[in-house]
């Protein structure tokens, strides 16, 4: 999908205002590239079904919940990988987890 140049403007816009309010320092697992990726994204399949490249309060928020749920999840997935966390299924099918006691976690 190629991103048109206004839609890439008003991203790096959107990006700087966050930045300048203090947004990512309040919410640290949100970075920046991969929530301006998102919001390209979505204002890219706005224009080609409706011809609008603004999006709502709503689309806004639901842009940052997903790049935090994804980045979440992300950081999760790495720390078990790592074997930093502990990963189990309980036996109502719950997912648990837990800190892995001999991970030096000075080495993350």
């Amino acid at each position: 999908m190629e991103i048109i140049p206004e839609i890439i403007e008003l991203s790096n816009e959107m990006i700087d205002t966050l930045d300048e309010a203090g947004f990512f320092e309040s919410n640290p697992f949100i970075e920046r590239l991969p929530l301006k990726r998102k919001f390209q994204y979505t204002m890219q399949r706005k224009w080609e079904e409706q011809n609008e490249i603004h999006l709502t309060e709503d689309e806004c928020e639901n842009v940052m919940k997903e790049t935090l749920s994804d980045s979440v999840a992300n950081t999760i997935e790495d720390l078990v990988v790592k074997g930093a966390l502990n990963m189990s299924v309980g036996s109502d099918g719950e997912i648990n987890y837990s800190a892995n006691k001999n991970f030096n976690f000075d080495e993350l």
